[in-house]
Parts: structure tokens; C-alpha cells; sequence
């Protein structure tokens, strides 16, 4: 009964949400309203009806994927038909893109460059780009949907998605990461419920074959099945960079083993107890992890016939002991020095004489982390060494040691009697000389001396530096701790040992090892650690490759199956550049520790000249002191800068015996006597010794079978739940996980047994399969299902297939089996005869074939079978009718009443009637709900269509409503809207357009032509206030822009062209005024300020620069016209101008120029006394008046200013004849020579400024009060010749300008224009030109003076004549725009 019930709610239910969702939505208007049509137009968008459904997949985290419920065609892309409108947009071809931060990023291609081979992309953040093709990576968008738990799912192999899918999981708090069966590893930094009890027990209490997510468990729980069913060796190899959560998964595993194997006496809680004592000694704080371990360790878990835990062994590698002298900056100590400095028991502390951290050299710097209890691991250290069964004594000794080594860096050396090392304060090392048990002498001698043992003579004894003896004491701590470390491990599998009991380890005891060593690493600056960290790495990659391929080639080969070839980088090279003898790195690096003098450089020189053939190996030109390799993660640089000292891993022999003769119980254990210390394991490098550990290491891992664990640190910083893609990118790469996808992609990770993939897929083909063979099912099977023969193999007993053929098949079977269900169970109810069961049966019966039916609809199955089961629901329901209900039903048919069909069919619903009454009141009911659905739709979008569609529904069945008589009030309001719309429209009329909107608005009409209206009034509005605006503010931007926008919609109104007009007259101002502002031509900026005030335009700076020239002084204007002129190359404006503004000057101040306040004249008595006979008196009298005589001396002082004598006289001279030709010119003295005179004349001015001035004094002097004056006129010829050649002396030259300006001068100006030569011989200065005219054209000055005079030039410009019309491109401003037909107001320039 409930589940008949639920069947009809979800009918109903169904039924409610089209309903909601068509009146929700807007309403679409290209939609097919003729009669007939069969489209509810009403509706904006029905419920797709496609063939394709969704479903939810059981495999790939419930992805969903798509069934064709016709074809059962099947695909994880979704059909466009189910897509959504964004989805819609989304499609098209989309690739992968380099990216700064998230290093790829997905992007749709949108078009091509116009760049060679580049392409235009968009982010899904809006942003385009221009890449090269080349650098992007094809991508399906759905993929980016799919994030799988194992990365050998996915679509493809790329990294950019493989990426993407880590980022999802670790976004979703999924940290763990399959790829086949390796695990990745993002540290989350943050503690996240995955190692509760009730996840342990999960794991550890999973059913047989139950498939759990990713996780270390599983790695554990894998090895340990690997140990107890296949009796086989294990391994657990976890890699990855400083903080990236090796320890922690470390740990993990551990303790997962302890849960689900127990042990013998407790042992695992021994295991899990030696942590503390390893990290204490072993980690430090780093950059990048505050707990890093700094050395490789390799444990080893036994485990007895019940596969129980009964002993462990750990082997360590590479302990960074330069750390203990040297720690890095921003970084600590080892911990346990921090620990027994600030947290050792008082007892303790009293005894090693123990002050805080940073009393102590070694530990100067970072002391405190936040993330770091160390009285808390102090006492757990103490636990652990309690646990493990260290002694009182041995724990002591060992606290020791490291105060002594504490005390040691203390010790400050310093330069003696010669050079020799000696202590500045003795006290540290007799501290030091207690701790251990030591000879303070002894002590002392064996740091800061050396002794030279040479065949066939005696020991020397060599005093160090206090350079060399720092070394020596250093070397000393790193080889005692490093020592200490050793022993540590050592006792740790001793305490094991012991508490095994009589179990005991053998040649065939079962082991689980777990490896936890450092990552691939690649540093701005990579040293000895990082060739060593690197070489490890190479090992262990080369480890995996052939632990893969060897798994994978040998089920090939005994399947006996075709496979294609799968590559892999091969990095034997670049181990045999490292290790190979003689010329490897290591080889020769040890090599240079033996030969005398050997030094990093000589150790690289030889290592290019022996390698520099070799293609892994690279020389860095650009850095002499780096090389590079070609490592399997890519090419890392390596600075050679301390190589030899790091590999040198030595102590000397004095030092060695030295501490063989400690009384210490555990420094006797570290450096026995017994035991001789040979010169060679003595000077033993640090390179072989980590070289003879790395191939124990790898024989052990190579005799186990492997499991990895690939740590990942996701960011730098430690945040919590923060994934940087670039740094998880590199890790991966270096980590060669990619490498490792690729590989397990290549192969063929799905396999059954013919049997298993016959049973499991042949219900793919419905179960008819021709073929006797399984093999031959098998084949049917994959050829029927379309699967690629790349994507898969029939070997001898199994089928190998891919995961895109696993999909497939995992797929269609999905669809096969549930159509099989529905098929089969609607067969069964249907041969069903329901009458012959009893009541209680009955019911169930129809209860099941309810069900039957819902499911056939869901996925259209349209069987025989399955339409006689939709028959026997619905006669069965009808006969269950009451009569009651049937009455209603009628009623409510025959009233139309909407409300009681409703109510009616509510009944019918309730109690699951489903007859042929129920359709038609249905049938009517949809027409009213319909008629009124259109109604309310027309209504609500005002579209006439609808309208009269929606009246005309309710005609057919004579619906009549208030509703209706509201439609059509509308519909005859709307037709009058539409009218004025197309009537204000077509016309562009502002006022029109504005009342069509004003009626719109209130009637509320929104349709099409209405928002187009609005849109036009609105824009014609802000044409309108945008013309008034420039017309007020006279603003040309501001009218162009709105004239233009005007233009633009077609709006042609008075204001319009009103405005045109304006912008016109305003340009043009505008451009005259750029003009004017550049080449301040008079009429031109008078017209323009004109022009604009007329318009009350303010204009810019331009306008206020004009119109402080127009109405400031008029002599300045002069000087700014005289100054553009210059400035525009325009000479003979400069020349007009001036000749104005010396008009102007002499007007206002012509008696301060007269010739007798000339500074520089002599005194008239002083001029006339140079002259020895006759009347001084009248000679100074008539100075400056006309004279018979020559002139006996300058009048002025120029000539007597020149220093040199000689230069002086012959001036004189020339000013003398200077006066001479004039007088004879004038005909007041006679001469045959007068050309000769004229030329001699003009050359003299020419070289001496005191001869010009002279020269033109004699012209006044002349013409003053002479007796003579009809011979004035000839004075004027030879004065206008002058003024073309040579201008006065600057002091002089306005006194000229006065004198040229008088009246009886002035008479002569229009014949000869004396201004206009002035001022162009002042511009141009003298003309040295002169000097080509022949002495013979001087017979003739007036000749002369026609072709070098052109008075055009001197006059000033009338720019409203015919000869400058065309010239003044500002002529159109000079007539009036405010009053039409009259001349423009222009200012005038004062008289004067």
C-alpha cells in the first residue's frame, strides 16, 4: 500500500513542478501559436522530452552517466538535450593553459589569432588570452567533473587533469590519492578525522574483497595480506620533500600494523616507542617542516609464523651532520640539544652545567618553535629511553656527549707565536675534558695540533692555525654525534632483539619494511646533500621501473598476449655519470681527496673534460663553479663550491686515539681500543660510505615486494587546507608520479578470467553468445560492445581490457540489468491472474504492479508485457471506484467548475483511481487550467499574440471569466499603445515618443515594441539634455557628442540643427583659436576673442592667453606677436610688428631717445678740445649739427673704449672717413672716387659696431641745420643703402629709431622706408653678402637699392583686402553670428 501510494505522489509530484516551473519562468516569444500546433505556447519551456536519461553509476564515486532509453546507447557526456543554458555555452572545444598560479587552467577556444600558430582562449573566469597552440593540451569539459579516486580512471593521462583531480579530492578533505597501487599523499597540515578507531577498524575489519577508499591503511593492510597469504617480503616506500608528511604516514602504517597483527610481548608498542628517541636526534627544524627527520631510515618489522609482530630493525642513512656545527639560517639544531637545554630534569642540568639555548654557539638563532613542546618531548624521550631499557649510566653518557658537544663550539681559537692555535678562555674545554673522561692536554694537543708521520723518520708535530684548529674541533662534534647516532640505532634494534623473547630472526622470517627517505629535490642553489638526495632518488626511481615492468611484462608473457612496447625513461646514465669508476662524480670527487693540493675547482675541471660528451651530464657556462645533470625529474645544477670538505667525512689519528682513551663508558663502546681505526676507513669519504648503504638498501628492497607512498607538501607556508598548484605540480613531476599514471594507464590495470567476464557481461548481448568457447564468448562480448582492440587483450586464460573499456562495459551492463529487472518482473505480474488471489494478496499484488509500471515508464519500456500491465492497473483501479466519487466527478465535468474538478480528481488521486471519467475530467480540467495558464501568461507579457490565442482557447470551450473581460480591456488598450508606438517611432518626435511611454507605463504594457520605444524617448531625452547642455556651455565636445548621437537615432528636431549650426561656429573658433594661440596673427586673435565672446564662450587656457594679449597692454601683444613670429620662421611679419612696436615706443617716449641724451656722446667740449686750432666753443656747439669740415674725432666713446692702440687709431680713421663720404655724397665735398668711397664705407661698418654708430650720427649730424638743403635729398639714398646693409650699435638703436621718425625724415620714409630696413637689418644682422657687390654698381645707388628693397614687406597686412583674403583662414568669424548679415565687432589696436 505505501509503496502505491509513494507511485502516486511522485506522479503528482512530478505533475506540480512543470506546472511551478512553467509559471515561474519568463515567457520565450518565438514559440509556434498556430491552431493545431500542438505547442503549449503558454509555457516557456516544458519538461525536455528526449529519449536520454540520468543515472548514477556505482563505480567512480556514484558519477552520473547518460542512457538513450531507446538505443541504451550510454555516455558519461551529457546529452545537450539535458543541458542546461549555461551548460549550452559551455560546450565547444575547450584545452588546457599555462598558468602563472594554478599552473594549467581550463579554457574554450573562441576564435583564432592573428599570430602565427596561436589561437584565442577564455578562462572560466571571463579572462582571454592569446596562446600558442602548441603549449595547450586538448580537454573534454566533463572530465574536469569527473574526480576519481584513482587517477588511472581518468579520460586521459594529462597532467594538467591530474592535477585537477588531486585539487578536487584535496579541496573535498580526500588527502589520499590511488594511482593503481601507489598512493599519493597531500599534507593537509591541519588533523582530520581519518585515524579514528572506527576508520581502523574499517579498514582492518573490511569484508572479503571490499573495495575502500584511498588511504595509508590500505598500503598497510596490503602489505601485510602480502605477507600472510603470499609469504612474501614487503616494502613500503614513502618518499617526498621536507614536510610533506612522510613521518606521519610512517607512523600511520605503523600503528595500523600493530592494530590488525598484534604482537609478541608487546613489541609493536616498542616499535611505535622508539619514534621519539630517532626524531629527537635525527629531526630539526627547517624552513620547511618544523620536525623534519634529517636522515633516511629504513625499518624492518618481523613477523612470525601467526603473523604476529615479534622484533624490528632500523637502518639509518645519511644523517646531516654539518647540522650540529653549521645549522642553516632561519632554522634549529637538532632537537634534542633544545630539549636538554631548556627542559632536562634540575638534577641533570646541575650536573652538565647546562645554561639556556642561546649560551651556546652551536644554537644561537631560532630557539623556539610554536609548534614544538620541548618539556613535553623531553619527557617523552626520557619514556622511550626507559621503555627501551637504557641504562641510568648510558642515558647519562649520552646527555653528556651532547653537552660536551654544546660546551665544545664554545671554544673560541686565536692566533699565538707563530700562527699557532691557542684557546682565548681554557675553561670550556676543561668542561669538555670532564664530560667525556679525557686528558684536558690530551684534549687540547689533539685539536690544535696534527702529527706528521713520514716514512723513515720521526712523528712531527704541527701546530694548527686557529682557523684549522675551528675545523678540527668541528670535525670532532659532527664525527662524535654522528657516532652517537649510529650506537642510538643500533641499541634501539638491541632492545628489540631482547624483547622478542626466543623468537629470533632467520633467513625466512617474513618482514614488512617501510622506507621513509627524502624526496627528489631541486633548490635555487643545490649542493653536496642534494647530489646525494638526488642519487637516491635515481636509485629508487630505476628500482620502480623495473619492479613495474617486470610485474606487468611477466603476466603478459604467460598470458601470452600482443601488447604494445611500454616505454620509460631509462636512468641508468645518469647512475653510471654518478657512480661509475673512474670518471663518475663520486669516483672523482674521492679521487681529489687523495691527490695533493685537491680543490673543487680542479675536481670540476676534470669532471667536464671527462664527461663533457655525455648527454645527462651539462656544463654551465654562464657559472663556472656549477654543473648540471639530467636527472629522471629534470636537469638540476649543482654548485661545487665545498664539495670536498662535505665529502671529506674524516677525523685524524690523533684525535682517534685521543678518544680511545676516554674513561667514558659509551665513548669507550663508540672507539674502542681494541679496535685499530685504519687509515683508509679513517679517511673514508662520506660519498662511498652513503654509496655502500644505498646498494644494501636496494638489495633489501629488491628481495621484497613494494608498495609506494608518494608524500606531497602542498604548499610552503604550512596552512592549513591550502593547495598551490606549482609546488604540488613540481613534486609530482619529480616525484615521477606522472610518469607513474602513464605507465599504469599504458597497461591493462582490468583483468577476469574468461569465466568472470562471460558471466558478468554477456547479459551485454541479452545472453546469446554463438560460440562454444569461452575465449570465443569473450571475443562476441568485446567485438559486440564496440571496444577498441588497443583498449584490450584475450590472453590464454584471461581478458585484459583498459579503464575506458571498463566504463563501457560497467555501463551498458548497468542498463542491461536494470531493463532485465523491470522486463522480467513485469512478466511475472502480468501472467498473474489477480482474480484467483485472496483479498490481502490481492492488494500486495497490485501494490507490485504499480511499482512495475512507474519503473517501465521511467525508462519507456514499451513491451507487450508491459501495456497488458498498464491495462490491469487501470481496470483494477476503476472497479475499486466508489460511487460517490463517480458523482463528483460527473458533476464537477458537467459544471466546469475548476475548483470542484480539482477537488474530485484530489479523491481519484488519493485512492489511486485511474479510469476513463478521471482522463476526461483531466482532459478538462487541463483545458480550463490551460485557458487560464494562457490568460495569465498573455496577460503578464501584454503580447498580443498571446492575447487573442488565449480569448480564442477560451472561445472554443466558452470559458468565460472575469479574467477574460480583463484580457480583452487589455488587448484594445495594448492595440492603442502599439499604435502611438509606431506613429512616435517612425517620426522620431521627442514629445510623441514620451506620451507613447507615459500611456505604456499606464496601462502597464512591457512589450517588445514598448522597451523599444523607451529605449528610443530615452535616447532621444539625453540627445535633447545633452544639445542643451553644449548649447549653454558653448562646449564643442559636448555638441558634437550629442549631434552625433542625434545622427546616430535619427533625431532631426529644430534644437538639432540649431545645434549643428552652433557646433559649426564653435569648431570653427576652436580651430581659429589653436591657430591664433600658435601664430598670434592680430586680426586673427582679435577676431577669434571677438567671435567668442559674441558667444559668451569661456574656452580654455588658450582663450584666456588671447584674451589677455587683446585686452592687456597693447606693447605686450606687439612683444607676443614679434615672439610667434620668430618662433614660426615668419621674418617679415617679425619685421612688420617690430617696425609697430618702435612706433609705439617713440610715440610714448620719442624725447627720451633724442640724439643729445645718448649716453655714450662726449662731452661737446671734451669733442671739440681734440681739435687743437680754431674755436672750441663753436665746434661744441654745432656737435651734433652740420658741419664744412672733416670730422676730427668719434662723438662718441665707443671708438676710445677699444683697449689696443693701433686697432683704436685705425677706427678712427674709418670713422673719420666714413664722415667724408657722406659729405661727399652729398655733394659738399668733391671726389672721383665715390663708388670706391661708398664700398669702403660699407666694408668698414661691417667689421666694426663703432664705425656703424659713427656712421649714422654722421647721417644726423648732416642733416641737422644744414645751409644746403636741396643737397639733403641725395643724403637719404645713401642712407636707405646703409640701413639694408648694417643695422647701429644696439645702445644705439632706438636713438636712430626717434631720429628716423621726425618730420623732415618721416617726408623721405614712404620713398625709402628707413623703419622697415631698420628693423630687417636689426633682425638679420649685417650682411656680409655685400661684400660680392662689384665697386662699379655703387655708381648707381639707386639701382642697388631696387633690388635690395621690396617695401611690400615692411607694410603691415590688411587682412580684409582681396591680397591677404585668402591668407586669413579665419575671414568667415569676422561676420556677425548673433546678428545675421552684419560684420562681427572687432576690437581695434590704440592709435598712436
Amino acid at each position: 500500500r505505501r509503496s502505491f501510494e509513494q507511485y502516486k505522489k511522485d506522479e503528482k509530484a512530478a505533475t506540480e513542478r512543470r506546472q511551478r516551473k512553467s509559471k515561474a519562468d519568463a515567457v520565450a516569444f518565438e514559440v509556434d501559436t498556430s491552431k493545431g500546433s500542438g505547442v503549449r505556447w503558454w509555457e516557456k519551456k516544458e519538461e525536455p522530452k528526449t529519449v536520454w536519461r540520468a543515472c548514477i553509476s556505482n563505480i567512480n564515486d556514484g558519477m552520473e552517466y547518460y542512457v538513450n532509453t531507446e538505443t541504451g546507447k550510454t555516455t558519461w557526456e551529457k546529452p545537450e538535450e539535458l543541458m542546461t543554458e549555461e551548460e549550452l555555452n559551455q560546450t565547444g572545444d575547450w584545452v588546457w593553459v599555462q598558468d602563472k598560479k594554478e599552473c594549467y587552467a581550463p579554457a574554450k577556444v573562441i576564435g583564432k589569432s592573428k599570430k602565427k600558430n596561436c589561437q584565442i582562449v577564455q578562462l572560466e573566469n571571463g579572462d582571454r588570452r592569446t596562446v600558442d597552440k602548441a603549449k595547450t593540451t586538448p580537454l573534454m569539459r566533463s572530465s574536469l567533473k569527473r574526480v576519481v579516486s584513482d587517477l588511472t580512471l581518468l579520460d586521459n593521462m594529462s597532467s594538467p587533469l591530474i592535477l585537477h583531480c588531486l585539487r578536487k579530492r584535496f579541496e573535498a578533505d580526500k588527502i589520499y590519492t590511488n594511482v593503481g597501487t601507489i598512493l599519493i599523499s597531500v599534507n593537509p597540515y591541519q588533523r582530520l578525522p581519518l585515524y579514528t578507531e572506527s576508520v581502523q577498524r574499517k579498514y582492518a575489519e573490511r569484508k572479503l574483497g571490499a573495495e575502500l577508499p584511498p588511504h595509508v591503511y590500505n598500503i598497510a593492510h596490503n602489505a601485510y595480506l602480502g605477507v600472510t597469504s603470499f609469504l612474501k617480503n614487503q616494502s613500503i616506500i614513502i618518499s617526498g620533500e621536507s614536510g610533506a608528511g612522510k613521518t606521519e604516514a610512517t607512523k600511520q602504517a605503523l600503528q595500523y600494523l600493530a592494530r590488525i597483527a598484534g604482537s609478541v610481548s608487546d613489541i609493536e608498542k616498542k616499535v611505535l616507542q622508539a619514534n621519539p628517541i630517532l626524531e629527537a636526534f635525527g629531526n630539526a627544524k627547517t624552513i620547511r617542516n618544523d620536525n623534519s627527520s634529517r636522515f633516511g631510515k629504513y625499518l624492518e618489522i618481523f613477523f612470525d609464523s601467526k603473523g604476529r609482530i615479534f622484533g624490528s630493525a632500523t637502518e639509518n642513512y645519511l644523517l646531516e651532520k654539518v647540522r650540529v656545527v653549521q645549522p642553516a639560517p632561519s632554522e634549529r639544531n637538532f632537537h634534542i640539544f633544545y630539549q636538554l637545554t631548556k627542559a632536562c630534569p634540575s638534577n641533570l642540568q646541575r650536573k652538565l652545567n647546562l645554561g639556556p639555548p642561546s649560551t651556546y654557539a652551536y644554537l644561537r638563532g631560532i630557539t623556539d618553535v610554536p609548534t614544538i613542546d620541548d618539556a613535553r618531548e623531553m619527557k617523552d624521550l626520557l619514556t622511550a629511553f626507559r621503555d627501551l631499557g637504557f641504562s641510568e649510566t648510558e642515558q647519562s653518557d649520552i646527555f653528556s656527549l651532547c653537552a660536551a658537544i654544546l660546551a665544545l663550539g664554545n671554544c673560541v681559537f686565536q692566533s699565538g707565536r707563530r700562527d699557532a692555535a691557542v684557546l682565548k678562555d681554557p675553561k670550556p674545554l676543561n668542561y669538555v675534558a670532564g664530560l667525556i673522561g679525557v686528558d684536558v692536554k690530551a684534549l687540547q694537543k689533539a685539536i690544535t695540533t696534527r702529527e706528521l708521520r713520514i716514512p723513515g723518520q720521526g712523528v712531527t708535530l704541527v701546530n694548527l692555525s686557529a682557523g684549522d684548529a675551528s675545523d678540527s674541533r668541528h670535525a670532532l662534534c659532527k664525527f662524535v654525534y654522528g657516532r652517537l647516532f649510529d650506537w642510538l640505532v643500533m641499541r634501539v634494534n638491541q632492545s628489540m632483539a631482547e624483547s622478542s623473547g626466543s623468537a629470533k630472526r632467520t633467513k625466512s622470517t617474513l618482514t614488512i619494511g617501510i622506507l621513509d627517505i627524502f624526496g627528489f629535490e631541486i633548490f635555487e642553489h643545490n649542493s653536496f646533500e642534494q647530489l646525494c638526495i638526488n642519487f637516491t632518488n635515481e636509485e629508487l626511481q630505476q628500482h620502480f621501473n623495473q619492479n613495474t615492468f617486470k610485474l606487468e611484462q611477466k603476466m603478459y608473457q604467460s598470458e601470452g598476449i600482443q601488447f604494445d612496447t611500454i616505454d620509460f625513461i631509462d636512468n641508468q646514465p645518469m647512475l653510471d655519470l654518478i657512480t661509475k669508476k673512474p670518471h663518475g662524480v663520486l669516483p672523482l670527487l674521492d679521487e681529489e681527496l687523495r691527490v695533493p693540493q685537491g680543490s673543487d675547482k680542479k675536481f670540476l675541471s676534470k669532471l667536464v673534460s671527462k664527461q663533457k660528451s655525455n648527454r645527462v651530464f651539462k656544463r654551465i657556462m654562464k657559472k663556472p663553479s656549477h654543473f648540471g645533470i639530467m636527472h629522471y625529474a629534470g636537469q638540476v645544477q649543482y654548485d661545487t663550491t665545498g664539495f670536498l670538505e662535505k665529502n671529506r667525512d674524516s677525523l685524524t689519528e690523533d684525535i682517534v686515539e685521543m678518544l680511545q682513551g676516554s674513561n667514558m663508558k659509551l665513548l669507550k663502546t663508540l672507539y674502542p681500543k681494541d679496535r685499530a681505526v685504519s687509515a683508509k676507513e679513517r679517511k673514508s669519504s662520506l660519498g662511498s660510505q652513503f654509496q655502500k648503504q644505498l646498494v644494501r638498501l636496494m638489495r633489501n628492497l629488491n628481495q621484497t615486494q613494494p608498495h609506494y607512498i608518494r608524500c606531497i607538501k602542498p604548499n610552503n607556508e604550512k596552512a592549513s587546507m591550502k593547495f598551490v598548484s606549482k609546488n604540488c605540480y613540481e613534486q609530482l613531476l619529480y616525484s615521477g608520479v606522472f610518469e607513474a599514471v602513464a605507465i599504469r594507464k599504458k597497461g591493462f590495470p582490468f583483468r577476469l578470467s574468461h569465466e568472470e567476464f562471460v558471466k558478468r557481461y554477456s547479459i551485454c548481448n541479452d545472453g546469446k553468445i554463438l560460440s562454444s568457447s569461452t575465449k570465443g564468448k569473450c571475443e562476441v562480448i568485446l567485438r559486440n560492445m564496440d571496444c577498441k582492440k588497443s583498449n584490450t587483450r584475450i590472453g590464454r586464460t584471461r581478458v585484459l581490457y583498459r579503464a575506458e573499456e571498463h566504463k563501457k562495459l560497467e555501463l551498458k551492463r548497468s542498463i542491461r540489468v536494470k531493463n532485465k529487472e523491470i522486463s522480467e518482473n513485469l512478466e511475472r505480474l502480468s501472467q498473474i491472474d489477480a482474480n484467483s488471489l485472496p483479498e490481502s494478496k490481492r492488494e500486495a499484488f497490485f501494490i507490485d504492479l504499480a511499482e512495475a509500471v512507474r519503473d517501465a515508464d521511467i525508462f519507456r519500456v514499451n513491451t507487450p508485457q508491459a501495456n497488458k500491465a498498464r491495462r490491469m492497473l487501470e481496470a483494477f483501479v476503476e472497479a475499486r471506484m466508489d460511487p460517490q466519487t463517480k458523482r463528483k466527478l460527473q458533476k464537477a465535468y458537467d459544471s466546469q467548475d475548476m475548483k470542484a474538478l480539482r477537488e474530485a480528481l484530489k479523491i481519484c488521486e488519493k485512492e489511486g483511481y485511474r479510469t476513463q471519467l478521471t482522463r476526461k475530467c483531466k482532459e478538462l480540467l487541463t483545458k480550463i487550467e490551460d485557458a487560464e495558464a494562457a490568460l495569465e501568461v498573455a496577460m503578464e507579457s501584454k503580447n498580443l499574440e498571446f492575447l487573442r490565442k488565449a480569448l480564442e482557447m477560451c472561445k472554443d470551450f466558452n470559458y468565460t471569466r472575469p479574467s477574460q473581460q480583463k484580457a480583452q480591456k487589455m488587448l484594445k488598450n495594448i492595440e492603442k499603445a502599439q499604435l502611438g508606438i509606431s506613429r512616435a517611432v517612425k517620426k522620431v518626435k521627442r514629445k510623441w515618443l514620451n506620451q507613447a511611454v507615459a500611456f505604456c507605463e499606464s496601462i502597464e504594457y512591457d512589450g517588445a515594441d514598448y522597451r523599444e520605444c523607451k529605449v528610443l524617448a530615452t535616447k532621444v531625452n539625453r540627445c535633447h539634455q545633452m544639445l542643451t547642455i553644449g548649447r549653454n556651455e558653448r562646449s564643442e565636445a559636448k555638441l558634437k557628442k550629442g549631434v552625433r548621437a542625434c545622427q546616430k537615432i535619427g533625431y532631426k528636431e529644430k534644437i538639432v540643427n540649431q545645434c549643428e549650426i552652433l557646433l559649426y561656429r564653435v569648431t570653427r573658433i576652436n580651430q581659429e583659436a589653436t591657430h591664433a594661440y600658435a601664430r598670434c596673427i592680430e586680426d586673427q586673435v582679435r577676431t577669434v576673442v571677438a567671435a567668442a565672446d559674441e558667444l559668451k564662450m569661456v574656452g580654455d587656457q588658450k582663450f584666456q592667453k588671447l584674451r589677455k594679449w587683446v585686452n592687456g597692454s597693447y606693447d605686450s601683444f606687439l612683444g607676443a606677436q614679434y615672439k610667434h613670429a620668430l618662433k614660426n620662421g615668419d621674418k617679415e611679419r617679425a619685421v612688420q610688428v617690430m617696425i609697430r612696436k618702435k612706433d609705439l615706443l617713440i610715440s610714448k617716449h620719442g624725447e627720451d631717445y633724442s640724439l643729445k641724451r645718448y649716453p655714450r656722446l662726449k662731452q661737446p667740449m671734451t669733442w671739440a678740445k681734440e681739435k687743437w686750432w680754431g674755436s672750441s666753443e663753436r665746434r661744441a656747439k654745432n656737435m651734433l649739427k652740420f658741419q664744412w669740415e672733416s670730422l676730427h674725432s668719434p662723438v662718441t666713446t665707443h671708438v676710445d673704449e677699444v683697449h689696443d692702440e693701433q686697432m683704436r687709431a685705425s677706427i678712427k680713421r674709418q670713422v673719420t672717413a666714413a664722415f667724408e663720404t657722406i659729405q661727399k655724397y652729398m655733394g659738399q665735398r668733391n671726389t672721383s672716387r665715390m663708388p670706391q668711397r661708398i664700398r669702403e664705407l660699407l666694408w668698414d661698418a661691417l667689421s666694426s659696431e663703432q664705425v656703424r654708430t659713427e656712421a649714422y650720427i654722421g647721417f644726423i649730424k648732416q642733416t641737422t641745420d644744414n645751409p644746403e638743403p636741396e643737397k639733403i635729398d641725395r643724403i637719404w639714398e645713401l642712407l636707405s643703402l646703409c640701413l639694408s646693409i648694417f643695422p647701429p650699435g644696439k645702445e644705439f638703436e632706438n636713438y636712430l629709431e626717434a631720429w628716423l621718425r621726425k618730420p623732415n625724415v618721416r617726408t623721405f620714409e614712404s620713398k625709402y622706408h628707413f623703419r622697415g630696413l631698420l628693423r630687417q637689418s636689426v633682425l638679420n644682422g649685417p650682411d656680409e653678402n655685400i661684400k660680392t657687390i662689384q665697386q662699379d654698381e655703387y655708381k648707381d645707388v639707386s639701382n642697388v637699392l631696387s633690388y635690395r628693397v621690396n617695401p611690400k614687406k615692411f607694410a603691415w597686412p590688411d587682412y580684409t583686402s582681396k591680397k591677404y583674403l585668402n591668407k586669413a583662414s579665419w575671414a568667415d568669424l569676422k561676420k556677425s553670428f548673433v546678428r545675421k548679415g552684419m560684420p562681427l565687432k572687432i576690437s581695434k589696436p590704440p592709435k598712436f
